[in-house]
């Protein structure tokens, strides 16, 4: 676990994530941002068309992104009130690697 911790301060967030989008809700995590929008809270969701949704912090779930660093920020996280699990893929690694993060 050390040596994730000493990754997370310079991982490149576009290495590990399918959009600028992703990348932007990790650093938001990762940095302990106070903003989260509608109900302090993040969604977790299935990609689907850029749609915007409002004020709501959403990562958008596909193929590009390592669900290992997404448990790994939330589970460090202390400013985030709410999590709404959405989607996630049917792919057991992956659900595994969010899960142990």
């Amino acid at each position: 676990m050390k040596r994730r911790d000493a990754l997370a301060r310079d991982i490149n967030m576009a290495d590990i994530t399918s959009s600028k989008k992703n990348a932007e809700v990790l650093r938001k995590l990762r940095d302990n941002d106070q903003n989260w929008g509608v109900d302090d809270a993040l969604f977790i969701e299935e990609a689907y068309d850029e749609n915007d949704d409002g004020e709501a912090i959403v990562f958008m779930i596909s193929e590009g992104d390592d669900l290992g660093w997404l448990g790994y920020f939330i589970g460090r996280n202390q400013s985030l009130d709410a999590l709404a699990i959405h989607f996630l893929p049917q792919e057991r690694e992956r659900v595994d690697a969010f899960i142990k993060g």
